[in-house]
């Protein structure tokens, strides 16, 4: 695997373990989206429409990753 595949694959697991915890933000260097992350995800557990809210992000940023995975350079 390339370097650009390795990255991506990675951030996609954090992203799928630890969306709740911010864990693909914290692993980017961005500590703001990561606190943003974890306070977004309790406000989307206490309603049921911060859930849906929360997943249009979580979704968006899947398909973002799994783009750049396919873009990869040979």
């Amino acid at each position: 695997m390339r370097k650009e595949e390795k990255k991506a694959l990675t951030r996609l697991f954090l992203l799928g373990v630890g969306a709740p915890l911010g864990l693909d933000r914290f692993y980017e260097g961005d500590f703001t989206g990561g606190f943003l992350a974890i306070i977004g995800f309790i406000l989307a557990v206490v309603t049921i429409l911060g859930l849906f809210i929360w997943m249009v992000p979580f979704f968006r940023k899947i398909f973002f990753l799994l783009k750049e995975f396919e873009n990869a350079q040979d």
